[in-house]
C-alpha cells in the first residue's frame, strides 16, 4: 500500500479539480478583499475536504474564496459533533517530524490529578514513564515521581497549561503522604526541552513467573521507523518460548495502521491466517472511486503470517484513557479471533482513521490530517460512541494515593503488569472500580492527554493506491 501524504483530488477527480478552482481569476477586489494566496489555499482545504472526509455529506456549500481565515474555513467543513481529531497545520515540516516521532519534548509522560479535589483545585502529575537519553532521563525523573511546582508555582486547574509547556523550566518534585499532604523534593531539577525522536518500544523483556514465560512490551506510538525494531522484539520472544504476553498500551494513543496489523500478524493464532483484521469504510464516492479502481476488496486487511508469530490464544493489554485509534483497533481487531484480557481504565473511544493530504507542487505550507475513514473489526462488534471497557478495572497511579510503591514498567511487582502475571497463573482478581477502592475517590484531570500535540489519538492509514 502507497501512503497517503499529497491531495489526491487531482487524481481521483471527485470534485473540481484544485488546479482549475485555484486558477479562476478573482483577485483583490472592494467586493472580494480576500488576498489570492489565501483564496488557493481555501481552495486545496475545500476541495480536498470534500473529497476525502468522512462526513463529507455534511460540509456546508461555501464560496471558499470569500472566507478570510483558512482555519475558521476548516472548522466549517468538520463535523464536531463526532469529529474531535481532524486538524489544518500551516507547517507542513513540522508535521512530517511529528508523524515520524519528532517533536520538542523533555521525554516523559504525565498523568494529572486533583491532590485533593474535595479542598482545592491544586493539581500534581505522575510520572508515567521517562524515555532513555531524554532531557529527563538526564535529570534524574523516573516512573512514579510527583510534579508539584514548575518554576516554583503550584500547579492547579487553571495554570498547568502554561507550565507543564515550557520549553526550559524548573521543575520541583514532591512527596505525596496518604493524607494527601505533600512537601518539596530538593533541589529543583532544571529541565529543557529538545528536538527529540522518540523510540516507541519503552521496555521489552521476558519475565519468568511461577514456571511461565511472559513477554511483556511497553509500546507508546505505532511508527512504522521502528516496525524492524518491533519484529527484532517478537523474534526475542520466540526465540524464548514465550507462554504469553501481555501488551502496555496505557501510553499509547495511535500511530500507524501498518504498525498495528505488523503486531496483529505476529501475536494471532496461527490457524487465522487469511481472515479478517480490519475492515475500513468511507464516504460514498471514494468508497466507489477505490473499488472501481481496486476490486471489492480494497478495503479488507488480511491477517498474514510470519515469522516471528507467536500463535497465542490469548493477549493481555494493559490500557487507560490515553489508549487509542490504532492501539483500540490492535483490541478489537483481534477480540473475534482470540481471547482479549484488558487490564486497566476504559480506552478512549477513536474508531476513525486520517490520512495527511498537502500540496503535491508545495507552492504553500499547510497541510491537513482529516478523519476520511471508519474502521471496523471482522464482526463490526464495536460501540462507536464508546471507548472499549476493561475486563479488569484499575486506574494508572492509583494506588500512590495510598504511598504504595509505584514500581518501573516491566517490573513483576508494577500494579497493572502484577495484575496480568496473576490472572496467568490463574489468581483471578476481581474487577474493582475506584470507587470501590476508595472512599473519596481520587479524580484524574484527564484533558491533558490532549494537550501533547495535534497527533495524539491519531490513526494514520496507508490507502491502498496503485
Amino acid at each position: 500500500m502507497k501512503k497517503l501524504s499529497f491531495q489526491l483530488c487531482l487524481l481521483l477527480g471527485l470534485t473540481l479539480l484544485f488546479s482549475s478552482a485555484c486558477d479562476d481569476d478573482t483577485g483583490n477586489s472592494p467586493i472580494n478583499p480576500v488576498p489570492k494566496e489565501v483564496q488557493n489555499i481555501n481552495g486545496f482545504v475545500y476541495q480536498n475536504m470534500r473529497a476525502y472526509y468522512f462526513w463529507e455529506h455534511l460540509i456546508p456549500e461555501l464560496d471558499y474564496r470569500r472566507e478570510e481565515n483558512t482555519f475558521d474555513l476548516f472548522e466549517k467543513c468538520t463535523y464536531r459533533k463526532v469529529d474531535r481529531w481532524s486538524f489544518i497545520t500551516d507547517d507542513y515540516q513540522g508535521l512530517k517530524e511529528m508523524l515520524s516521532g519528532v517533536s520538542k519534548s523533555a521525554g516523559y509522560g504525565v498523568r494529572l490529578y486533583y491532590r485533593d479535589h474535595n479542598h482545592s483545585n491544586e493539581v500534581i502529575g505522575f510520572i508515567e514513564y521517562v524515555e532513555p537519553g531524554s532531557p529527563g532521563d538526564i535529570a534524574g525523573l523516573k516512573r512514579g515521581d510527583v510534579i508539584w511546582q514548575i518554576d516554583n508555582t503550584v500547579l492547579d486547574d487553571e495554570n498547568y497549561l502554561d507550565l507543564l509547556y515550557r520549553d526550559t523550566y524548573t521543575l520541583t518534585l514532591g512527596t505525596l503522604y496518604a493524607d494527601r499532604s505533600i512537601s518539596a523534593q530538593l533541589p529543583a531539577l532544571n529541565i529543557k526541552t529538545v528536538q527529540l525522536q522518540s523510540n516507541p518500544i519503552l521496555e521489552a523483556k521476558v519475565i519468568s513467573y511461577e514456571g511461565f514465560k511472559v513477554g511483556y512490551l511497553a509500546y507508546t506510538s505505532f511508527l512504522d521507523e521502528y516496525n524492524k525494531d518491533l519484529e527484532a522484539v517478537f523474534a526475542d520472544f520466540k526465540a524464548n518460548n514465550v507462554d504469553h504476553l501481555v501488551v502496555d498500551l496505557r501510553y499509547n494513543s495511535g500511530g500507524d495502521v501498518s504498525s498495528a496489523i505488523l503486531l496483529s500478524n505476529m501475536i494471532a493464532p496461527a490457524n487465522k491466517e487469511g481472515e479478517v483484521l480490519l475492515r475500513t469504510s468511507y464516504n460514498p464516492a471514494l468508497s466507489e472511486y477505490l473499488e472501481l479502481e481496486l476490486g471489492s476488496e480494497f478495503n479488507l486487511d488480511y491477517l498474514a503470517a510470519h515469522t516471528s508469530n507467536l500463535n497465542l490464544e490469548r493477549l493481555y493489554v494493559l490500557t487507560t484513557y490515553k489508549t487509542a485509534s490504532a492501539s483500540e483497533m490492535l483490541i478489537y481487531g483481534l477480540a473475534p479471533h482470540m481471547e482479549v484480557v484488558q487490564i486497566g481504565e476504559k480506552t478512549h473511544g477513536k474508531y476513525y482513521g486520517s490520512i495527511t493530504i498537502s500540496d503535491p507542487e508545495e507552492k504553500h505550507n499547510w497541510a491537513m490530517q482529516p478523519i476520511v475513514l471508519r474502521a471496523e473489526n471482522k464482526d463490526n462488534s464495536i460501540d462507536y460512541n464508546d471507548g472499549l471497557p476493561a475486563d479488569i478495572e484499575k486506574q494508572d497511579f492509583d494506588i500512590a494515593f495510598d504511598e504504595h510503591t509505584i514500581y518501573p514498567l516491566g517490573d513483576p511487582r508494577e500494579d497493572f503488569l502484577a495484575t496480568a502475571l496473576q490472572h496467568i497463573v490463574g489468581a483471578i482478581p476481581q474487577a474493582v472500580s475506584a470507587k470501590d477502592m476508595h472512599a473519596q475517590p481520587n479524580v484524574p484531570l484527564n484533558t491533558e492527554a490532549q494537550l501533547v500535540h495535534p497527533l495524539r489519538y491519531d490513526m494514520q492509514y496507508d490507502l491502498p493506491l496503485r
